[in-house]
């Protein structure tokens, strides 16, 4: 039976449960949600279907490079006009050029990892695994741990196909930002405002959908709050608005280096870059016959599933919003009110201020945790939910594979 904990003038309420389950049984469960997760992913792809063959080159695409060359030089930028960039290849008629529109979190990460002897791609990937597997198990010692184990492994499984999973996977920040995003909510329940500030900034200096998180967990701090009264819901809240402190960082090391401290919108903005709408914009495109050259090789049947794709993330975390929402209403329990709101700002904020191919096919997976706020759903439902997340991350990820998809 569910037990709700007494607010003090402190504390918020939320719900505990007693008699846990082992950390072994997390343990397992991790690695069989990470396992079916990663079967998923590849099912519609033979080279990549093996989990234990580790073939770096496969899951290298598009931005990967840009990734590495950070982790290599460090973050560039400058006039596409003026060398050393004016000796390069500017097919989007670009004016600022470098990666300085990449962010270096990840890179630096990779860096520690190359002092132990590994090579870029082999530490990306070993970081990308670890923390995809560090997410789920984290879903499961915070929101899954006292349910039944099919239960608890279908919301994990969840996490792990969640729009936008093969990214994941690849050479890419995405999983580490999603571990560390997690990590702050689930710290940010237990009360622990410093710690989760900490963690939404690491997750911010890894990948930028991280910024609507950082606000969806702010503002569901502050409103988590007002059960203890105003001065304690805008200290909850400004608490979270430090979790955007990457921004600051990101800015006086911009400033410092390139002299813009707004070095990295110039470059994510520039001509060629800021191409904009929602995935059904591609298939409408494909069907009327007015694809782009790069939309074309995509086909009709990943873009539908591209568009169908970014629907059910929208319908995920609207959902999880609204039970997040009515949870906290209801018994003043924060545990679903944060996910719910991070999944749901994930999603308007993408949409609102970054809806172009690339947002949508990687940024929304930051939206995964608030799968946790449909674990009470019946089990028939919940297995559909996770089924159709399944079916069309297997479809959208072949696409990754054949590099058609940005």
């Amino acid at each position: 039976m569910l037990q709700v904990t007494t607010a003090s003038h402190l504390t918020t309420p939320r719900i505990t449960r007693p008699d846990p389950l082992p950390i072994g049984w997390g343990v397992l469960m991790t690695g069989a949600a990470w396992l079916i997760s990663r079967l998923v992913v590849a099912a519609r792809w033979a080279p990549a279907r093996d989990p234990f063959t580790f073939t770096t080159s496969l899951w290298a695409r598009w931005d990967t490079y840009n990734y590495g060359s950070i982790t290599q030089f460090g973050r560039t930028f400058g006039s596409c006009h003026r060398p050393p960039f004016a000796a390069l290849p500017n097919p989007s008629g670009a004016t600022w050029c470098g990666t300085a529109g990449w962010l270096p979190g990840w890179p630096w990460m990779i860096r520690v990892a190359q002092t132990m002897g590994a090579s870029i791609p082999d530490a990306g990937l070993v970081l990308s695994w670890a923390a995809l597997g560090a997410t789920v198990f984290l879903v499961w010692f915070g929101w899954c741990r006292m349910l039944h184990p099919v239960r608890a492994l279908l919301v994990m499984v969840g996490v792990g196909v969640f729009p936008g999973a093969v990214y994941n996977f690849a050479l890419f920040p995405t999983s580490v930002a999603l571990a560390a995003t997690t990590a702050a909510i689930l710290v940010a329940t237990r009360e622990r405002f410093l710690i989760a500030a900490a963690l939404m900034t690491v997750a911010g200096l890894c990948y930028p959908s991280a910024w609507f998180a950082a606000m969806g967990l702010a503002a569901a701090m502050l409103v988590g709050g007002l059960a203890l009264g105003v001065r304690q819901a805008i200290r909850r809240g400004l608490w979270g608005i430090a979790g955007l402190s990457s921004l600051v960082i990101l800015a006086l090391h911009d400033q410092a280096a390139f002299g813009h401290f707004n070095a990295y919108v110039l470059v994510d903005t520039g001509p060629g870059l800021d191409a904009t709408g929602f995935p059904g914009s591609s298939l409408a495109r494909l069907v009327i016959g007015r694809a782009t050259p790069e939309q074309r090789p995509l086909g009709r049947v990943a873009a539908n599933a591209l568009a169908l794709q970014a629907l059910l993330a929208v319908l995920v975390a609207v959902g999880a919003a609204v039970a997040g929402a009515w949870r906290w209403a209801r018994s003043q329990a924060v545990d679903e009110l944060y996910p719910g709101a991070v999944g749901l700002f994930v999603v308007v904020g993408i949409a609102i201020l970054g809806a172009n191919g690339g947002a949508w096919n990687r940024s929304v997976v930051l939206a995964a945790p608030c799968m946790v706020c449909l674990r009470r759903l019946p089990i028939g439902l919940l297995l559909v939910v996770v089924g159709a997340l399944g079916v069309v991350t297997a479809v959208v990820s072949k696409s990754f594979f054949a590099g058609t998809l940005v």
